[in-house]
């Protein structure tokens, strides 16, 4: 007969095996993923699975705005909505980083980290564990875990099982956001025109092979060499930054909203017809017509012509045919007087 020692050794290496199949499974699910909110899912659903956690939340840094964190917080396996006022993650994660920690109880958080404002929204979640997202670049985001349903503190494996599936998490977002980096142009963050052609051609592909719908909208900003050489091209860049983040609110999230190339912009709207392509169209145009964009000593307003063109199977083949079917409907909107949609036919 086993002793109580031996067989307490042998449940936790059971426990220790069972967590690694788990680990294992879990892992390939996270790293298979290139989309940042997917792979925090994936890690919720291990927490709530194993720990039957109320509560996950992760923030990120926002590479659109540092000053307005990206927060993902659950309650089970829903995303709920979270007001957090933390003016910028780059103490927080300093202070991780700097000292090394793979996770650590909120109250030494509480106890150690000297900003009273960050700590007092965070007191708003309610966790029992901070766990940093780390990787060799650094801590790249938080992870936040509630109190053990049951009471009483995580156990050692516990712990194991959490930093390493962290760990996955961490390299997954990172790959995420190198992946994004690649695509993305740097002064919009909207898609890149490379990344746009290759997601055209595999939208027209997939139309053909089911016989979806599919439509293009392309559009630049009217006089806009004017208006640089009125206003500055300092000013210019901020006008073109704010008209993608119009484009970002304006489209549904399975839109690709791309900048094709200076001034100019494309939307491929993905199972859209015409006809809803260019109410689309006329609701970004408007949109951008009526928006006061903010300038040194006035407020300063733009407009936008614009072409709509829908996938023809029958006589197209390529992106190029597609995208020269709405530039030739962008070119008559110019040609009309600007400030328009037109449709090409």
């Amino acid at each position: 007969m086993s002793s109580e020692p031996e067989e307490l050794s042998q449940m936790h290496l059971e426990l220790g095996n069972q967590d690694l199949k788990e680990i294992i499974e879990i892992a390939s699910q996270i790293t298979a993923q290139l989309d940042v909110e997917n792979i925090i899912k994936n890690v919720v659903l291990s927490f709530v699975a194993k720990f039957q956690a109320s509560t996950v939340t992760c923030i990120l840094p926002n590479d659109l705005d540092e000053n307005l964190p990206n927060i993902y917080h659950f309650k089970g396996l829903k995303r709920d909505k979270l007001e957090l006022t933390i003016p910028s993650l780059e103490t927080t994660l300093s202070f991780l980083g700097k000292n090394e920690y793979n996770q650590i109880t909120f109250a030494y958080f509480k106890e150690n980290f000297n900003d009273r404002q960050i700590v007092r929204q965070l007191e708003k979640i309610q966790p029992d564990i901070l766990v940093p997202l780390r990787t060799d670049k650094g801590v790249g985001g938080l992870i936040f875990l509630p109190s053990k349903p049951e009471g009483g503190p995580y156990s050692l494996l516990d712990i194991q099982y959490i930093t390493q599936i962290v760990r996955f998490a961490s390299i997954a977002i990172e790959n995420a956001n190198l992946y994004w980096q690649a695509t993305t142009d740097r002064m919009t963050k909207l898609f890149s025109h490379h990344h746009f052609q290759q997601n055209l051609q595999e939208e027209i592909n997939r139309a053909h092979r089911y016989g979806s719908a599919l439509s293009l909208i392309m559009f630049d900003i009217d006089h806009f060499k004017k208006f640089n050489d009125t206003y500055g091209h300092l000013q210019g860049d901020l006008i073109i930054k704010e008209i993608a983040n119009i484009l970002r609110a304006t489209v549904r999230t399975i839109d690709f909203t791309a900048r094709y190339g200076g001034e100019e912009f494309a939307v491929i709207l993905p199972e859209v017809n015409v006809v809803g392509a260019t109410v689309v169209a006329e609701r970004i145009r408007k949109t951008i017509e009526t928006n006061p964009f903010e300038g040194e000593e006035e407020t300063l307003f733009v407009t936008v012509s614009i072409g709509v063109a829908e996938f023809k199977p029958t006589r197209m083949r390529s992106a190029s045919e597609l995208i020269g079917e709405a530039d030739k409907a962008l070119y008559q909107s110019k040609e009309m007087g600007r400030n328009r949609v037109t449709i090409q036919k």
